[in-house]
């Protein structure tokens, strides 16, 4: 394989993934939950938060009520509801969830299957749903029907933004990584597989957490599927919803070869 085509992950078959993946909110994010926070203690988030106001702004866009959804801890939910908006919360994994009622003030949210809403018609100006979180929906049936229930759950006009890691964030392993080599007390190696045939992505990742007791350790596995732009827009398209636009992560450029991340923004029915 030549360097460009490395690079740009391109030819990358990897190796195949025999099992089928495990359901999100089962195996994964359950014993990380309680350490999540912590791991994410470095994520941009209110740079993410200012992302996204830009999108809007950009797109004449006003929400006032907000779904936060695979909210996680609440992160993004909480810096959003900190800047005025009305957000509700929703995610799968409970343990997740809890987290949202420990921050001060608490970011109300409930446990939600995003593939199975449960949500009241027209409640929301806005869904958003960030931090590759529509990866994890590894069967497209699944991210199908997650857009027709944020359809239902959007009032006419209302927008969605999220983002997705792209196919060759997925082929060149980004997930492969550690901080075994820093003072942090808690110390995590990830190793990625990627199966070309699936589109999918296995993360392997190890915890250990060093203390005045005995370390503890703890292991999870996850999965993501790559989906590329076109195939997303067909699925929004389906679902009653207008792509308005792709971008780049971060900026308002078109994503390109060597793109990692992209933010889709659309809307239900024109904007006016």
């Amino acid at each position: 394989m030549s360097l460009r085509d490395l690079i740009l992950g391109l030819g990358h078959r990897g190796r195949s993934i025999e099992e089928d993946p495990t359901r999100v909110g089962e195996d994964a994010f359950s014993d990380v939950a309680d350490v999540y926070d912590e791991l994410m203690a470095t994520v941009p988030y209110e740079n993410w938060v200012d992302y996204v106001q830009r999108i809007l702004q950009r797109w004449y866009a006003h929400p006032k009520d907000v779904l936060d959804l695979c909210c996680g801890t609440g992160a993004i939910g909480w810096e959003l509801q900190k800047r005025g908006y009305n957000v509700i919360g929703a995610d799968l994994s409970e343990r997740m969830v809890g987290g949202c009622y420990r921050r001060a003030p608490a970011l109300a949210a409930a446990v939600m299957d995003a593939t199975r809403s449960a949500l009241r018609p027209g409640s929301f100006d806005m869904v958003v749903c960030l931090y590759d979180s529509l990866n994890y929906i590894t069967d497209p049936d699944g991210l199908q029907a997650t857009f027709e229930g944020m359809y239902e759950a959007l009032r006419p006009g209302g927008v969605v933004v999220f983002d997705m890691n792209t196919l060759r964030a997925l082929r060149v392993g980004l997930f492969t990584q550690s901080n075994t080599n820093t003072a942090e007390p808690l110390k995590y190696i990830w190793r990625s597989t990627w199966d070309e045939s699936r589109r999918l992505c296995k993360v392997d990742m190890q915890f250990v957490r060093s203390g005045p007791d005995e370390p503890n350790s703890f292991t999870e596995t996850h999965y993501e599927r790559g989906y590329e732009t076109e195939e997303v827009r067909a699925m929004l398209k389906k679902a009653g919803l207008r792509s308005l636009a792709v971008y780049e992560a971060y900026s308002f450029r078109e994503p390109n070869r060597l793109t990692d991340r992209v933010y889709h923004l659309a809307c239900k029915d024109p904007m006016r």
